[in-house]
């Protein structure tokens, strides 16, 4: 077993018959460096921590492996920069690229979980980056119980209470309570 840092670009003919552990701690900067200058993300990563496992048989590579990270991001309802851990477990099957004719160009449902590699070396960077993304909600939230903006002075609820609730009425119809149509 193997414990890497600097390089994700692996050797196929290397990974030994036992298998090949990777290990990664990186920061963000690592992550940023994986995209290009004109990509902007609406988060940062602060830390990540990867452990993994490939496996071969004949030219088939097996990868599964566990994913750690922290990422800066802002709260879907106050707006707050938040820090978020992630985490979850992820496995690919990479096999060879062929050449390709006419009939190999529509993917059949046992391909749909299957990458490809091309060439001695496979780079888990994009699987890693990839896994990352994935792992992102949709609607990311501070806490469970955030309380958001006001919707009438945009207030931030968590730190403060206002007096709008006061003013405006509950019923989104009572903003016509004083419209008059003139004939």
């Amino acid at each position: 077993m193997v414990s890497m840092t600097n390089s994700l670009k692996i050797n196929v003919v290397t990974i030994p018959e036992e298998g090949l552990n990777v290990v990664l701690s990186e920061d963000g900067a690592w992550f940023k460096e994986s995209f290009p200058d004109s990509e902007k993300l609406d988060f940062a990563l602060c830390k990540v921590d990867i452990n993994c496992l490939l496996t071969k048989t004949a030219s088939t590579i097996f990868i599964r492996g566990k994913l750690s990270a922290i990422i800066d991001i802002c709260c879907s309802r106050c707006l707050e920069e938040t820090k978020l851990p992630l985490g979850a477990d992820f496995s690919y099957t990479l096999i060879p690229v062929e050449a390709e004719n006419e009939e190999d160009l529509e993917l059949k449902t046992e391909e749909l979980e299957i990458s490809h590699y091309q060439g001695d070396f496979i780079n888990l960077t994009p699987m890693i980056c990839e896994q990352i993304i994935l792992q992102i909600p949709i609607k990311a939230l501070c806490s469970e119980d955030c309380k958001g903006l006001c919707s009438h002075c945009g207030s931030n609820l968590n730190v403060s209470a206002c007096n709008c609730h006061l003013d405006v009425a509950d019923n989104p119809m009572a903003v016509l309570k004083n419209f008059k149509v003139k004939n």
